[in-house]
C-alpha cells in the first residue's frame, strides 16, 4: 500500500455554546409572502446503535397531547440535538440531567443529518389540532453565525408557523425552508398536518426543526409537561409528548448523524453541506479518508475512529480521550497511496466509550464503501 501517511483533523464547535441568542420573536399573522407547496420525501440513514427506551410507566395523560413535528425515524435520519433548558441559573440542563443544549433554549431542535437533505423538502408537522395565528416565509436558508445573526433584525425564528391550541397552549415551529410554508393565518390544522419544509432559515447553523411550547405565555419542556421533574432527573408527571413519540425520543447522546468517505481531507462546512455524498471512491483515488461528525460527546468520553480494508489491514486509526464537552465534532482520518487501492470493501467505524453521565454508554457505528 506504500508509505503510510496518516491524516487527522479536528474541527470542534459547540451549537449555541458561547451564545445566548433566544427564540424569542412572535410570529405576526401575515408575516412574509403568499406560501407555496413542496414535495415531500422520505430520509434514511442507518443507525448502529441505540439507547434504552424511556420508562414510560406510571405517566399521566398529556393535558396536550404532542405528535412528532416532522416526518422522519427518530434515531434512523433525524435527531434531538438541543433540549429546554431547565437550568434556572447561567448553566444548562436538560430533562436528563444532560447537557444537550445551551443556557436559555426556549425548545426541542430536531436535526436531520446534513443541509444536503434540503432538497428531500423533509416535512415539517403540526404537533396538535388548532388554529393558525402567524406565519412567516421568504427568508434565506443561510448557515448564521457570529456576527451575522445581526443582519436578522429580531427574526431569529425564521421561517416559521405558530398555531393556538386553545386553553392557552400555543406552539411555534421555526427556521422553515424558504417558500415551503404550506398553512396561512386563519386556517385550522390537524396534528400531522404539513405546514412546510425543514430549512436554516432564521439564526440556525444546521438543518432542524424548532419547536417550542408555550402554556399562558410560559415556556414548557414537553418532557417535563406543567409540573415538571422537580430538581429530579427524568421525565415529568404528565409530559407532552404523545406515548407512542416518546417511545420513539429515547436520548441520544453520542451519535454520528453523518459520515462518509473522500480521496482528501474535506473541510467541515463541506461535510455538514451535504455535498461529499456524490463522491464515488475507485482503486485509482489518491488517498482514501473516513470522515464523520458527532454530536453529544462529553469530557472524558473514549473516542475511537478507524479505516479497514476488505483484508481487514488497517488503513488509519486514531484514539483519544475526549477532555472537554462539544455538542458537535468532527474527525478525519485516512491515507494516501502508491499506485492504486485492492478492490472491495473499505469499512470506516466511529466508536465512543463513556464512563459515566446521561447517554449511552458505548456508540459504535459502520460505514462501507467499495472500490472497484
Amino acid at each position: 500500500m506504500g508509505r503510510l501517511i496518516v491524516l487527522y483533523v479536528a474541527f470542534v464547535f459547540l451549537i449555541g455554546g458561547g451564545f445566548s441568542w433566544l427564540i424569542v420573536d412572535t410570529l405576526g399573522p401575515h408575516d412574509g409572502p403568499a406560501p407555496t407547496q413542496a414535495a415531500a420525501q422520505t430520509l434514511t440513514v442507518a443507525q448502529a446503535t441505540a439507547p434504552a427506551p424511556l420508562d414510560l410507566g406510571g405517566l399521566e395523560p398529556s393535558p396536550l397531547p404532542l405528535s412528532l413535528p416532522i416526518a422522519c425515524q427518530p434515531g434512523k435520519d433525524c435527531w434531538i440535538v438541543n433540549y429546554v433548558d431547565r437550568d434556572p441559573g447561567k448553566d444548562f440542563r436538560d430533562y436528563a440531567c444532560g447537557d444537550m443544549g445551551y443556557d436559555g433554549h426556549k425548545g426541542t431542535d430536531i436535526a436531520i443529518a446534513h443541509a444536503g437533505l434540503l432538497e428531500e423538502n423533509v416535512p415539517v408537522l403540526a404537533a396538535a389540532s388548532g388554529s393558525v395565528v402567524g406565519v412567516r416565509d421568504g427568508m434565506a436558508d443561510v448557515f448564521n453565525r457570529g456576527a451575522s445573526r445581526d443582519d436578522l433584525n429580531g427574526k431569529d425564528c425564521g421561517n416559521g408557523v405558530r398555531i393556538d391550541h386553545g386553553g392557552g397552549w400555543a406552539t411555534q415551529y421555526c427556521h422553515l425552508k424558504k417558500g415551503s410554508v404550506a398553512v396561512k393565518a386563519g386556517d385550522t390544522v390537524v396534528a400531522g398536518d404539513r405546514l412546510g419544509s425543514v430549512g436554516l432559515s432564521g439564526a440556525t447553523q444546521f438543518p432542524h426543526i424548532h419547536i417550542t411550547v408555550n402554556k399562558d405565555n410560559a415556556v414548557i419542556d414537553p418532557f417535563a409537561g406543567i409540573d415538571g421533574a422537580g430538581e429530579s432527573c427524568g421525565l415529568g408527571k404528565a409530559p407532552l409528548w404523545d406515548k407512542p413519540v416518546l417511545r420513539q425520543l429515547a436520548y441520544y447522546s453520542p451519535f454520528a448523524p453523518n459520515a462518509g468517505f473522500a480521496d482528501r481531507v474535506p473541510d467541515a462546512a463541506e461535510a455538514k453541506s451535504g455535498k461529499l455524498g456524490g463522491w464515488a471512491p475507485s482503486a485509482d483515488s489518491p488517498a482514501l479518508v473516513f470522515w464523520t461528525e458527532l454530536y453529544g460527546t462529553r469530557a472524558g468520553d473514549r473516542l475511537e475512529v478507524k479505516l479497514v480494508g476488505p483484508d481487514g489491514e488497517k488503513i488509519a486509526d486514531k484514539s483519544e480521550t475526549l477532555d472537554r464537552n462539544r455538542n458537535w465534532l468532527y474527525r478525519a482520518i485516512g491515507r494516501k497511496v502508491r499506485g492504486s487501492w485492492a478492490p472491495g470493501t473499505y469499512v470506516g467505524t466511529v466508536k465512543v466509550t463513556r464512563p459515566d453521565g446521561p447517554g449511552q454508554r458505548q456508540f459504535e457505528q459502520s460505514f462501507t464503501t467499495t472500490l472497484r
